[in-house]
């Protein structure tokens, strides 16, 4: 080969060798990704009718907030430990919760305990916001 034919060989081998390092993810996480659908989860739930309460849209949506927690969590965990591990135990408070949930009568009961856990669900969820900004940004 001479010099001249293999120029573009490496030219092309180089291009593709970028491509291969950036195309994938786009350089960002996988955690960011699912950021935006938590989000949504934890704005529906939060935003919740209790009046009247029913607790099949709450445990529907409690189920939409594990679902997509449970997937940004595993995908964030080495990254951020402390701040996975304080958002998964939000999560798993308000799960234990909403299984207590089958009639409109428990949703009175627990509605004071599954207020404060949202509570904490908040506050967990926005210290992971600010831990992960600068990896998604």
């Amino acid at each position: 080969m001479t010099r001249l034919s293999f120029a573009p060989f490496l030219s092309v081998a180089c291009i593709a060798a970028v491509a291969a390092v950036t195309l994938p993810g786009c350089g960002k996480p996988e955690y960011c990704a699912k950021k935006t659908e938590f989000s949504t989860a934890v704005t529906t739930l939060t935003n919740v009718s209790l009046t009247p309460p029913d607790p099949t849209v709450i445990n529907a949506d409690i189920a939409n907030v594990q679902s997509a927690g449970t997937a940004m969590i595993n995908a964030a965990q080495s990254d951020f430990p402390s701040q996975s591990t304080a958002l998964e135990n939000a999560v798993n408070d308000v799960v234990a919760t909403g299984k207590t949930l089958s009639t409109t009568k428990e949703l009175a009961a627990t509605g004071v305990t599954l207020a404060s856990q949202l509570l904490v669900l908040n506050s967990a969820w926005n210290s992971f916001k600010t831990a992960t900004n600068d990896a998604c940004s």
